[in-house]
């Protein structure tokens, strides 16, 4: 018995620890959300954009650390915290792969090219947008947030959610030549078109509340629901086997709680949640892009960004994770 007692004040201590860390925890979950949302009212002044041009920048690749359990079954092939000397490199909204090089749109209409990790030194660029809804000089009106190659190899497809359109842009992001608008009343504010997919020649949109999905054939729009839907959708991708996987997150009091999911045909028209697992250990990290590829070992490989919102302590993460044989279509 004389043994039990001193373990008896230990657990009572590391309780008062646990319980202190707990606050803090939350303390900061809710400095976050104070930031987000003053970043979001923000973006509704003007002018709150401006125009830099084209330029090429250095990008700097730091390791990070994490958890390789926390991404279980999916496996951590690693992660780095990316920075860069030009000041729009930041705010990613989506993410593909382009040649073997990185193709990324910011929620500020922004297109950066980077190179992967381990690559050599190879500069990256950045440029405006040729053009797009309203003002260029409002965040708000020029809010980008999905990327797709456009199925029949004319260019780029882009979306802005509060304005709820989708512009076209050639190749080289030289010039835009069409877009679909589908009305400022289709979503609410802040919850429009978050992510695309090729669905085998047509256009998958998906709008921000993971609820539903438009399929766009070129001529018109059709909606589905999504079944047992898991959360707000960031970005989606199209696997080199076929299958659809999608970038969820939601806001807790603890933080950020994102999670990928795949979806397949549901009964009767539409999607349904087919398996959905979380990103575990990143409560401060908001991912909005997800590019997938087949790697030369044959596996797919998925590389994740987050969004730093341009307020710290969020960051500009890049995340690697293989998908397991039995679960890659």
């Amino acid at each position: 018995m004389a043994t039990l007692l001193p373990d008896s004040r230990a657990m009572k201590a590391e309780y008062r620890v646990q319980l202190r860390f707990s606050k803090i925890f939350v303390f900061q979950a809710f400095m976050l959300a104070g930031l987000i949302w003053t970043a979001n009212l923000q973006l509704r002044r003007s002018p709150n954009r401006v125009e830099l041009g084209f330029r090429s920048s250095s990008v700097n690749y730091a390791p990070v650390a994490l958890n390789p359990a926390d991404f279980a079954p999916l496996r951590l092939r690693g992660a780095w915290t990316l920075t860069s000397d030009d000041p729009r490199f930041g705010g990613i909204s989506a993410l593909v792969l382009d040649d073997d090089a990185f193709l990324a749109v910011t929620d500020l209409a922004v297109v950066a090219r980077f190179a992967r990790p381990g690559q050599a030194r190879v500069p990256a660029w950045l440029d405006e947008l040729p053009d797009g809804p309203r003002s260029s000089k409002r965040k708000y009106e020029r809010d980008s947030e999905a990327l797709l190659r456009d199925p029949h190899g004319r260019g780029w497809w882009v979306t802005f959610e509060n304005r709820n359109e989708a512009w076209l842009y050639d190749p080289r992001f030289g010039r835009d030549f069409g877009r679909i608008d589908f009305g400022i009343a289709a979503w609410p504010l802040n919850a429009g078109i978050e992510a695309m997919a090729d669905a085998g020649g047509e256009v998958l949109m998906f709008p921000e509340s993971g609820k539903s999905v438009v399929r766009w054939d070129g001529k018109q729009a059709v909606r589905a629901n999504i079944a047992r839907p898991r959360g707000r959708i960031s970005d989606a991708a199209r696997l080199p086997g076929g299958d659809l996987v999608v970038l969820h997150r939601h806001w807790t009091l603890l933080g950020f709680a994102n999670a990928l999911t795949w979806l397949g045909p549901a009964p009767g028209g539409g999607y349904r949640t087919l398996r959905s697992f979380p990103l575990r250990g990143t409560w401060r990290d908001n991912f909005e892009a997800l590019a997938a590829e087949r790697t030369p070992a044959g596996t797919t490989r998925l590389w994740l960004m987050t969004d730093d919102n341009s307020q710290r302590p969020l960051r500009t993460l890049l995340i690697a994770l293989d998908v397991p044989k039995d679960l890659a279509g």
